[in-house]
């Protein structure tokens, strides 16, 4: 047996779902945050000391919502999963002279910019019509000359992630954008290193990459390199540059690799696939994953910047392979409506941010309750997203097919 198609295919079939919930969460972060602000550990205990159902459930709530950012450790996992898992089943273990560069970045290159592109002149659009519909962009438009077009090409660049005054342009959530292009461009030679020494030293090796890159910027921390937008962005930067998210993508990596590659008889390689399929798909094993994840969320909002260090990976491993776990449960999947979501995950990452802030308002208007508020504008910027982004898709697709060259008969 060269390896086992059950644990692969139960995760591969889960990735759908887990990016519905988990773009959900990251919308429903954002939207809270920017309405009513996000609620830490000592917050919400002492919000539950005051007692009472309502308090308890409220706080219990929002404590929940804030951990939304926490999603985008599932993205980056199944990023690497994915882009293993459909190189792996295409070229197999030949290793990196066998993938066509050119090929696999284009494939990427149409995926990733003509949606954002989109998504920036829509949000540029915005601006123009109210700039209360995109305020992260007003300082910039406001500086006049050629600073809003230089801020439009390093933000439809990604470049802007790099740049202090340009993080929060247009759109704050867009620097998962050019996170993920970082990554996507060091995939082939991650590939390389783990064909070449394994999966695991892979791993091991990015693991410690990325804390000793945390550990640098803790030690020596970026508060002059702001910009106008003062130390919250110089906090932040250093984030948005791949060597701090490498271990989540590579885990994803080396989960793909665990379950594709063929089966040995080396008993720390067979230990190891075992105990990941157990972490995965047992469900006995979900309170552990659920375990690791509030560990890591524990030490990334304690005020012990040392173990902020150690959060992302820990958050990224727990949250990843606990989902995956509740997955498996019939019951929370939701599938039609989860996979729907997952789909169009993409296009509602990029407009969410935009989109509540035209749709808040008028909610409140007509909506006196802010949950029910919450609930209505989160369902629409995810069906709005959704048809963004399958629009997009549909069109695309339209113009590809008129273009390409008839065959005579």
């Amino acid at each position: 047996m060269s390896r086992s198609p059950t644990a692969y295919d139960t995760i591969s079939q889960s990735l759908p779902v887990l990016r519905g919930w988990a773009i959900v969460w990251i919308v429903a972060y954002h939207l809270m945050g920017s309405t009513r602000g996000y609620l830490d550990g000592s917050e919400a205990i002492a919000t539950l000391s005051l007692g009472g159902l309502k308090n308890i459930l409220d706080a219990g709530l929002t404590l929940f919502i804030s951990a939304g950012s926490t999603g985008v450790n599932v993205f980056l996992v199944i990023s690497g999963f994915g882009l293993t898992a459909s190189w792996w089943k295409k070229y197999g273990s030949r290793g990196i002279k066998t993938i066509p560069l050119p090929t696999f970045w284009r494939k990427r290159v149409f995926r990733i910019f003509p949606l954002f592109w989109t998504a920036i002149a829509i949000a540029t659009l915005l601006y123009w019509m109210n700039p209360d519909w995109a305020p992260y962009g007003r300082t910039v438009w406001q500086a006049g000359g050629l600073t809003p077009l230089w801020a439009l090409l390093t933000t439809a660049s990604t470049l802007r992630n790099l740049i202090p005054d340009h993080y929060y342009f247009l759109n704050g959530a867009w620097w998962y954008v050019g996170l993920s292009v970082q990554l996507y461009v060091i995939f082939p030679w991650l590939i390389r290193f783990g064909c070449r020494w394994g999966g695991f030293k892979l791993l091991i090796a990015s693991l410690l990459f990325s804390l000793t890159y945390r550990a640098v910027f803790l030690l020596f921390p970026l508060e002059d390199f702001g910009g106008s937008f003062g130390e919250s962005v110089g906090s932040v930067i250093p984030l948005a540059f791949f060597p701090s998210r490498l271990f989540e993508f590579t885990f994803g990596i080396y989960l793909a690799m665990t379950f594709l590659e063929p089966a040995t008889d080396a008993q720390p390689q067979k230990s190891r696939r075992n105990w990941l399929k157990n972490l995965l798909l047992k469900p006995q094993f979900v309170p552990l994953s659920l375990g690791l994840f509030l560990m890591g969320l524990s030490f990334k909002w304690l005020p012990y910047p040392a173990l902020s260090i150690f959060a992302e990976a820990l958050i990224g491993v727990g949250l990843f392979c606990g989902l995956v776990g509740l997955s498996q449960i019939r019951i929370w999947r939701l599938d039609r409506l989860s996979q729907t979501i997952g789909q169009y995950s993409y296009g509602v990452y990029l407009i969410h941010m935009n989109l509540y802030l035209v749709l808040w308002p008028v909610a409140t208007v007509w909506v006196p309750s802010y949950w029910l508020r919450f609930v209505l504008v989160l369902i629409a910027c995810c069906t709005i997203g959704i048809g963004f982004d399958a629009g997009f898709t549909a069109c695309s697709q339209a113009i590809e097919t008129r273009l390409r060259p008839q065959k005579t008969i």
